[in-house]
């Protein structure tokens, strides 16, 4: 199951946005996104009402109906996966 998760980096964001400002999360989420996952979300998203937010990062999906819970759910998702895996795949 974790052949396709690059456990490295997954923490390494995790650490990265964990040291971020609340106001500064988003954007370094929008910008490991870009270059490392999928962000779909346009740039005026004050447009599209309801809407669900959706993004994934080094494999690992997020969701939110709100654009500023985006970091904390990617967060609250990684750790749940990280927090499952075997020994010797989280070390």
């Amino acid at each position: 199951m974790t052949h396709h998760l690059d456990i490295p980096r997954i923490k390494g964001a995790l650490a990265l946005l964990g040291g971020c400002s609340q106001e500064g999360r988003l954007l370094a989420l929008q910008n490991l996104c870009e270059n490392n996952g999928v962000w779909t979300i346009p740039q005026d998203h004050s447009r599209y009402s309801p809407v669900l937010y959706e993004i994934s990062l080094f494999g690992i999906p997020a969701t939110a109906d709100d654009i500023e819970r985006l970091p904390d759910n990617w967060q609250r998702a990684a750790r749940n996966i990280l927090s499952r895996l075997p020994e010797e795949d989280a070390a």
